[in-house]
């Protein structure tokens, strides 16, 4: 048999502000004392009481009326003063202390594992620089008492349903509510006075506060860390700027449930409260996001909100800063598998995960965890991965030319597909061009990437740097044409001089896009731009399918000429083989040199004289020639559908000399 809730909305109780998120929690743990049936969720970034017979009315008389919140008592104070170095005073107070309910309020703020580990949110053991929160505790209580004679309805009701209300001072909260920071520069005086918020507000949020007590079997293993202890809380960022070093504490990631649930459920959430990515727990704040797109958070989490405890106003205090929501994913494969090989790869990166000294700085971890997070926000995005795809590219190129940071990092991992098909839903002929090139070589101890970053490749695909930057690797600015026509080059020198040319890609262009290239409709220098990028991709099972095309035009018809010197597989004209043997190297070196001097009627005799002694009559060639010597070899290295090639050199052929 079903039965009918209501639902109680509370418009001031909403998640762009930590003080108010934790006043959500505290609310349902207060009403739970009236009403034990009582759940709770949240609902379009606000929270929801759902009950039998539970009315805005009711909640308000109770909290009003009855409710006591529950004593908020620094008792280790004494205990903490005696020994800063270990947490033997605390673990002995702690021991000796009878009330389970100060002992509980006691693993919200300190839990000792050899040393006190502080619980973040509430400073140095409910003390964040000079803001103590037990005496804004106590302040809180005289405002509301029954015999204040002060407006306690109106300031209730000003925090539950968001109704404007003239708000007393009270100091020393802004840690929780930023909005009620001191400000700096805004008005008069030099700064503007902080505490402007409702002494229920924060009697509630350190009743949901409670929820947060650490456990210790979070602090079991070689890598524990000290965010492990408390739930939901994680290492600080990696500063992106200098200027950032030091200026984040920690991270917590608030949860947010969409299914109602009770105190005991919400509780045990809190109580398991440690994301997870595959087998080991999320350290870092991309790896909340990530563990976020996994649906690795048990308790039917349906998202998370980030607040940052940033230092704002002065090194002693600091407040929690809101920032993105992070949906949680379906328990399938999603985006956040393909996400995967990168956290391995940022641990390799030649900068810590939170840098305490400013010569330490290099800037490569905190944009791209900040890029992460932007991905795991709105996987859909396809702007967002492009973003993503070239700052490792970028980061890759940074550890590649330092001899210090290629010796203590690795490059990036081969990556999925599945990258390509997130960034490009439907890509343009610069990025099809560059996927073509970057499938160079996939299937071979040769992949096109080592020409463009200074690493090897070993046969299982794993990529490494090597003490020396590797003469082959010749990617670099400039001229986009002559950057690719000296790839070209490089890989022809590479090879044997009776090796097939070692040009083959898994993904080839068609004739009509090679026709693009050549006339510069493919702007060449956005193909060499998102290179790098593309060579961080696995293309080795990367075979689009084979969209036939047509191309006639004369600079293509001239590509189509040399393009089968240029071809490591075999072209069959007529059904039968183009050449008796396989196309060498040292045919297509001798050809790429005349081709790049623009010297097209040696080029021509020489190409014709190979084909002549085949067996193959072709065409005389046009009397003046005008095209671009190195548009040409970049373009002869991007890779063909051998049918294309084929038909491209049948419209050169006169006749056959054994016909």
């Amino acid at each position: 048999m079903s039965t009918l809730l209501r639902a109680v909305h509370f418009e001031g109780l909403r998640v762009d502000c930590l003080g108010n998120y934790f006043a959500g929690l505290g609310l349902l743990a207060a009403v739970s004392k009236r009403w034990p049936s009582v759940r709770g969720c949240w609902r379009r970034g606000h929270f929801v009481l759902l009950g039998e017979s539970i009315s805005a009315e009711g909640v308000e008389e109770f909290i009003l009326r009855e409710w006591e919140p529950s004593p908020y008592e620094r008792w280790w104070r004494e205990a903490q003063k005696i020994d800063k170095e270990t947490d033997r005073t605390i673990q002995r107070a702690r021991g000796s202390e009878p009330d389970i309910e100060r002992v509980r309020l006691l693993d919200c703020h300190i839990v000792g594992c050899g040393t006190r580990q502080f619980n973040r949110i509430v400073g140095s053991g409910g003390n964040i620089g000079r803001r103590d929160l037990e005496r804004v505790f106590n302040e809180a209580r005289k405002l509301v008492a029954p015999n204040s004679k002060r407006p306690a309805r109106a300031w209730l009701r000003d925090t539950l349903f968001a109704e404007q209300a003239p708000l007393p001072s009270l100091r020393s909260a802004g840690t929780w509510f930023v909005y009620a920071n001191e400000r700096f520069n805004s008005g008069q005086k030099p700064s503007r006075e902080e505490g402007w918020i409702s002494p229920w507000a924060f009697l509630l949020a350190i009743e949901g506060v409670r929820r947060l007590r650490g456990g210790a079997s979070r602090r079991f293993g070689s890598r524990a860390r000290p965010y492990a202890v408390f739930p939901f809380l994680c290492d600080a960022p990696s500063p992106a700027t200098e200027g950032e070093v030091k200026l984040t504490r920690a991270e917590f990631w608030a949860p947010l449930w969409e299914q109602p649930a009770n105190r005991a459920e919400v509780e045990a959430l809190f109580e398991r409260g440690l994301a997870r990515i595959g087998d080991r727990a999320a350290r870092a704040p991309h790896e909340f996001a990530i563990a976020a797109r996994r649906a690795g958070v048990d308790g039917g989490v349906a998202s998370f909100v980030r607040f940052s405890l940033r230092q704002t106003t002065s090194s002693q205090v600091f407040e929690a800063v809101p920032g993105e929501s992070v949906r949680v994913g379906l328990r399938r494969k999603n985006e956040s598998d393909i996400l995967m090989p990168v956290l391995d790869w940022m641990n390799s990166l030649p900068e810590p995960p939170s840098s305490t000294q400013r010569a330490k700085f290099r800037g490569m971890r905190g944009p791209l965890e900040r890029e992460l997070i932007r991905v795991a926000e709105q996987p859909t995005d396809p702007e967002r991965w492009r973003s993503l795809l070239l700052l490792m590219a970028a980061v890759q190129d940074r550890l590649d030319r330092n001899r210090g940071f290629r010796e203590r990092s690795n490059p990036v991992p081969p990556l999925e597909k599945s990258w390509f098909d997130s960034a490009w839903p439907t890509p343009p002929p610069e990025i099809v061009v560059a996927r073509s090139l970057a499938s160079i070589g996939a299937v071979t101890g040769f992949p096109l990437f080592v020409n463009v970053v200074g690493a090897e490749v070993d046969p299982w695909g794993k990529r490494s740097f090597p003490m020396s930057r590797p003469n082959r690797a010749v990617y670099g600015t400039g001229n986009p044409a002559r950057v690719l026509a000296g790839i070209l080059e490089r890989r022809l020198a590479d090879a044997g001089p009776l090796d097939a040319p070692p040009l083959g890609g898994t993904a080839p262009c068609a004739a009509e896009t090679i026709e693009s290239a050549l006339y510069g409709s493919v702007d060449l220098g956005e193909v060499a731009r998102w290179l790098p990028a593309m060579v961080l991709l696995d293309w080795r099972r990367a075979h689009n399918a084979h969209d036939r095309s047509e191309a006639a035009s004369s600079l293509y018809l001239l590509q189509a000429l040399f393009r089968p010197f240029f071809q490591p597989d075999e072209i069959r004209v007529s059904g039968k083989p183009l050449f008796r043997e396989p196309p060498r190297t040292a045919r297509a070196r001798r050809l790429l040199y005349m081709i790049r001097s623009g010297d097209w009627v040696q080029a021509i005799e020489v190409a014709r004289a190979y084909y002549l002694a085949e067996g193959h009559q072709i065409i005389p060639p046009p009397p003046e020639i005008v095209a671009d010597g190195e548009q040409m070899a970049a373009v002869l290295l991007v890779p063909m559908w051998r049918a294309d090639v084929a038909a491209g050199f049948e419209r050169w052929i006169a006749r056959r000399l054994d016909a």
